[in-house]
This record gives C-alpha cells, sequence and structure tokens, in this order.
C-alpha cells in the first residue's frame, strides 16, 4: 500500500545545539513566524507529528507531540530513533528544523516516490549531496539505528549505507534552495533577504 500523509507521521528534528548559529535555530523568525511553527504549518496534513527536541520551550504552542531522545547528547541519529520509537505509524517524514524553504509539495513528492519494502529514502541536490535529515525512514531501519547509537557509530549518511535506502534528486523537481539549511547567523541573513 502506497504511504500517504494519512498513514505517514512526519517528525521535525529541533534537537540540535545550534554552536555555530549561537542560538536556537528552531527558535529563529522569518516574517513574524519561527522556523519550526513554518514547518509545522506545511506538515499540516500528516496525521501525526513528533517533535525531536530535548528543550519543551521550542515545541511550545506548536501542534506536536514532544519526543525526548533515549540516547542523549548523540545528534540528529538519537532523535531519529526517538521519533521513529514513539511513532504510532511505520513511517516518518523527516525533515530539520533549520530548512526554511522547506514546502507542503515536497513531502507530498517524498511521499509518492517511498517504494513498498525500503527503510530510508533521502533527498539529493544538484550537486550529489545526499540530505540525511530530508526524507523518510521506516521504522524497519530501528534494529540498525539501535545498534549504530550502541556502538556511538553516528554518521546519518553511513546510516543510510548500510539500510535499504533510494535516493530522491531534487533538480528539475523543486528549486535548489528548497533543501537550504541555516547553521549561521550569515546563512540566515541570506535566507531573510530572499524572504522580503
Amino acid at each position: 500500500m502506497a504511504i500517504s500523509a494519512k498513514n505517514c507521521g512526519a517528525m521535525i528534528l529541533a534537537g540540535g545545539q545550534s554552536r555555530r548559529m549561537g542560538r536556537c535555530k528552531a527558535l529563529l523568525e522569518l516574517d513574524g513566524e519561527t522556523l519550526i511553527s513554518r514547518l509545522a504549518k506545511q506538515l499540516d496534513g500528516f496525521g501525526e507529528l513528533l517533535l525531536s527536541a530535548n528543550d519543551p520551550q521550542v515545541a511550545a504552542g506548536i501542534p506536536g507531540r514532544l519526543v525526548t531522545d533515549i540516547y542523549p547528547g548523540l545528534g540528529p541519529l538519537a532523535g531519529l530513533h526517538a521519533a521513529l520509537t514513539a511513532a504510532k505509524v511505520e513511517n516518518l517524514l523527516c525533515v530539520s528544523c533549520d530548512m526554511p524553504y522547506f514546502t507542503a509539495a515536497l513531502a507530498e513528492a517524498l511521499l509518492n516516490a517511498f517504494p513498498p519494502d525500503t527503510d530510508a529514502l533521502a533527498c539529493v541536490d544538484g550537486n550529489g549531496r545526499v540530505h540525511p535529515l530530508c526524507g523518510i525512514y521506516a521504522k524497519t531501519a530501528l534494529p540498525v539505528i539501535e545498534r549504530r547509537l550502541q556502538n556511538r557509530q553516528l554518521k546519518m549518511l553511513d546510516l543510510l549505507a548500510e539500510l535499504c535506502t533510494v535516493y530522491f534528486p531534487i533538480p528539475d523537481r523543486f528549486p535548489a534552495k528548497i533543501l537550504t539549511n541555516v547553521n549561521t547567523p550569515e546563512a540566515f541573513a541570506g535566507v531573510k533577504g530572499d524572504f522580503l
């Protein structure tokens, strides 16, 4: 059976320490709303929305369920693990909180591209760079994720290489900037200028 927003959940990863930004990326504001709030609106059609964050303040006022890491301090892999473990559904669309251009149209395209019997789907940009924090993960990936966390093997790209993964090329379907993530004040300033 094909997956859809009705039988696939969504998760926003917002548990990072934002060291390079110097403040919480999820709470940065564009046009008067936070990045996490903008993303939650783009994921509005999903039956289940999970917010992977270790600070409850990040999820305040966002219509989703807060999920904290079972393996604290181990980065996005731990956030993905906690959300998949908590999810009531078998698949989760994953998006990082620092992607201001992410759209509901991209979410729908990812759902349509996710084949049966697959552990993961990840976006690939025009330079061939894989974006593991923009894709879909199935609960079938949990045993591998759990083992990698226990062994402190935390690289997301290495996880994808071990799973049954398909790759979703962004070029020709969406503008390149849709995969932009903001890690520094300079990058965020560029986005703010673009949204004017």
